[in-house]
């Protein structure tokens, strides 16, 4: 069946016709009109009736595509194109687009176009419907211009570099990016890094050159000679050197991209100098966008220089039409949102010790705007670079030393004697070998996309969990070796507290996550907060623990040294600032832990209150119930023995007892003081900030019901978490 002119219509070959194949060829196919017949054989199937094949089944039906369906059919686009759609070499051939020549204004917009387009790649879409629009880009050795072709060679490479360095990441799903390349050439093994290098050095000095005869006649021009118009040359050098600008720029981000793909982050110095340098010319680039040729027309018909939205139509699968490209506006904000993410991505890369590398990643993947997939793939690659973190460390080394600064464990203590026999070094590296995946696995996880982190973090949980029964197996063991050996020294929770610690702060940020999705209902937020408090005591309870079990080694280990003869003061006073900086670090996260139980504790009595008042209702579950829900919010933590989850039955026992309103504001006023106290004689942080301006509205809201305002009345409640992404300020309208 062919689709021509609205008509359905059949080809009736000879062969049908019992004529034999050899005469068969000699005579033309003849096309019959069934369309009438079709549709009158199809009004007499009655509803849910289909006339199929054998091989026609549920899938091929989702699968088919309904033809001249703008929605569904590719092709269908190009039939509304009001032009015929010709390859790089058809206009060649024709003489439709120039290759050499171009005013300074064709090059900006050309370049700005395709920066456009790359930007829109990085963002999700595909590479044939983006910087392969450009039909220069498709046969670059045909372009003359030496400053469009060395672009365009930049630009192609650093879609090499890029699409190598996502696919190695491996922390983007289908819908984040494609990496798909449709059969193009992406110039790996055609244009060397050095060779592509020239080319963007040969087209900057092409460039100058042309920059300073434009000098010389504006001076000349202002010498007296009237036949010079000072205001054209003066555009004109506009002109040129924002084109030169864009060279630079090119250049700049190639150069990144190379050093950053050598072997052992032996070129993060170059890269970080190069990333600077682009980060410089971006504001230049952006003040001088309006000065390029742009798109006229719109949808598929919006055309300009070089650009063909369905050149590459037919390459693609049953597919929408042509997505939108990113203005270059926002092309350009969202390319100085990656650069400047890499420069936080330089400065992680440069930290030594697992724990500030862990705090780090976690801050750097929590930030507003959500980092992008470039940045997130480049921390991933450069952490993991040949089976070492940042390519110089052991993953166990590190493991190693985190326990040590977290609880000073005796069997990673260098004083202790039995910590050099050979059976304990044996079970405790078998401990930080096994430890190894899943720290990484967890570390993996967190530069998802954030609408991905639950799912990962909830596949990491299972191994944890097994890790978390060796650590408890290894302390006990240890600690019975050291009863009998060296009984000054305990070893009791000494790596289970380490890794206690990280699973907790896994768990609220799972939980929390929740709340950033804007998964849980207004009615499911209490027993959300009821958790995260539950979560948050399990913490501070392991931090003040490690503290006691790293001062009692410390204390000892102190002891030793100082019956020690012609131990050099130098070196006790270094150990004893190392220690007491570790001592402030832990203190300042106790206090934040703190100050955010008596948050949650605050908006637990005020949504109790606003209960209690008839402010906030109850839903009645006609299918299925609060317990069911409950424990399917949770489910992916019960995995843990410690800490155990928190049943539904002790949840619904604190809920129990709650009476009048005025004194659950009142306690919720109280516990806003509190953590106001705290966060304002604790050391200074962004998010502490942001915690202390939450806590102060809040008890102002607490303080205006406890009053017993609008209690009478009937009000709306809204949770506002415009200002911190995890805790509302409570809205009474």
């Amino acid at each position: 069946m062919k689709h021509a002119e609205n008509s359905t219509t059949y080809k009736e070959t000879s062969d049908q016709q019992g004529i034999s194949s050899s005469t068969a060829a000699s005579n033309e196919e003849t096309w019959i009109d069934i369309t009438e017949t079709f549709t009158s054989s199809a009004q007499e199937l009655g509803v849910g009736e289909l006339v199929h094949g054998k091989k026609f089944g549920l899938e091929c039906a989702m699968n088919a595509m309904e033809i001249m369906d703008p929605k569904m059919d590719p092709n269908c686009e190009s039939k509304r194109a009001q032009r015929q759609i010709r390859s790089f070499q058809q206009l060649l051939d024709a003489g439709l687009i120039k290759v050499k020549d171009f005013s300074s204004e064709e090059l900006l917009g050309i370049m700005d176009e395709l920066l456009a387009c790359l930007a829109t790649w990085l963002e999700g879409q595909c590479l044939a419907q983006t910087v392969f629009t450009c039909v220069y880009t498709h046969d670059v050795t045909a372009i003359e211009d030496r400053v469009l072709k060395a672009f365009c060679v930049g630009i192609i490479k650093m879609c090499g570099f890029l699409r190598d360095v996502i696919f190695r990441g491996g922390v983007h799903e289908d819908e984040d990016q494609q990496t798909m390349t449709f059969g193009f050439n992406l110039l790996g093994k055609d244009v060397t890094d050095q060779k592509a290098a020239s080319m963007m050095k040969e087209a900057e000095d092409v460039i100058s050159k042309s920059i300073r005869v434009l000098n010389a006649s504006v001076k000349k021009g202002a010498g007296g000679d009237s036949q010079v118009d000072i205001t054209d040359f003066n555009y004109l050098l506009r002109c040129s050197n924002a084109v030169l600008s864009r060279i630079r720029f090119c250049k700049a981000f190639l150069i990144m991209c190379v050093n950053l793909d050598k072997l052992q982050c032996s070129g993060l110095d170059v890269a970080r100098e190069q990333t600077a340098t682009a980060l410089k010319l971006l504001p230049e680039l952006r003040q001088t966008i309006k000065l390029g040729i742009k798109r006229e027309g719109e949808g598929v018909n919006a055309l300009m220089l070089g650009f063909e939205p369905l050149i590459n139509q037919r390459l693609l699968p049953a597919s929408p039409r042509p997505p939108a490209v990113m203005t270059r506006e926002q092309a350009s904000d969202y390319l100085n949102q990656s650069l400047c993410e890499m420069q936080q991505v330089y400065t992680i890369a440069d930290l030594t010790s697992l724990s500030a590398i862990q705090g780090s990643c976690s801050r750097f993947s929590w930030q507003l705007p959500f980092p992008t997939l470039m940045s997130r793939s480049y921390l991933i690659c450069l952490f993991w670079e040949r089976e070492k973190v940042f390519g110089k460390f052991n993953v166990d080394d590190l493991i190693r030393e985190a326990v040590q600064m977290f609880t000073s464990p005796p069997s990673l203590c260098p004083k202790s004697k039995l910590a050099a026999s050979q059976s304990v070094k044996e079970i405790s590296d078998e401990f930080v070998f096994g430890c190894a995946q899943p720290m990484l696995d967890l570390f993996q996880a967190q530069f998802y996309h954030r609408s991905k982190h639950r799912q990962k973090y909830s596949n990491v949980f299972k191994k944890l969990a097994t890790v978390q029964g060796d650590a408890g197996k290894l302390d006990n063991v240890l600690h019975n070796v050291y009863k009998s050996g060296e009984p000054e020294f305990n070893h009791i929770n000494c790596f289970s507290a380490w890794l206690l610690h990280i699973i907790l702060h896994s768990l609220l940020e799972y939980v929390m996550l929740g709340l950033e999705n804007e998964l849980y209902a207004t009615h499911e937020l209490h027993y959300v907060f009821v958790y995260v408090e539950y979560l948050l005591g399990w913490l501070g309870a392991c931090l003040v623990q490690s503290d006691k079990i790293r001062q009692q080694t410390d204390a000892q280990v102190a002891k030793q040294q100082s019956k020690a003869k012609g131990k050099k003061k130098k070196e006790q006073k270094k150990k004893a600032s190392e220690i007491a900086a570790r001592g402030r670090g832990r203190e300042h996260e106790l206090l934040f832990v703190q100050a955010q139980q008596c948050l949650v504790r605050g908006l637990l009595k005020i949504i109790e209150g606003l209960w209690s008042e008839g402010h906030l209702a109850q839903p009645s579950f006609e299918f299925g119930s609060e317990k069911s829900r409950y424990e399917h919010r949770f489910k992916a933590l019960t995995v843990f023995e410690t800490p155990g989850p928190l049943p539904y039955e002790q949840y619904r026992s604190q809920i129990l007892s709650i009476s009048e309103s005025s004194p659950l504001y009142e306690e919720a006023m109280q516990q806003f003081n509190k953590s106001r106290q705290i966060l304002e004689n604790a050391p200074v942080s962004d998010e502490q900030q942001v915690v202390l301006k939450v806590v102060k509205t809040n008890l102002v809201v607490a303080r205006l019901l406890a009053s017993g305002h609008k209690k009478n009345q009937k009000t709306e409640v809204s949770f506002d978490f415009s200002t911190h992404r995890y805790y509302p300020i409570v809205r009474v309208s």
